[in-house]
């Protein structure tokens, strides 16, 4: 993958995390996978499944975290790679 492609992929995960209705859906599907958990009478069975649920949403959030670092790490090296004539280039275009 190019860092032109990492740094996409990181603006469009960025766009996503910050998305309202994302941080909605996420945190009522935490809040509901917890509760039946702390219920008392959840038989073992459910409270595996349950608890490998969270697992499958903590590691969902912490790859989208991730490819937005990898994104801002891409965009860094990209604009170290430009030369100084480039960035001056730019200057006059602006």
């Amino acid at each position: 993958m190019t860092p032109q492609e990492e740094e996409r992929r990181g603006h469009e995960v960025r766009a996503i995390l910050q998305s309202p209705l994302y941080r909605e859906a996420y945190q009522t599907i935490r809040d509901n996978i917890v509760t039946q958990l702390s219920l008392a009478d959840t038989p073992d069975d459910k409270r595996q499944r349950l608890n490998h649920l969270l697992i499958a949403l903590a590691k969902i959030e912490q790859y989208m975290q991730q490819v937005m670092v990898s994104g801002t790490m891409a965009a860094m090296q990209i604009e170290r790679d430009r030369t100084f004539a480039e960035k001056v280039k730019d200057r006059f275009r602006a």
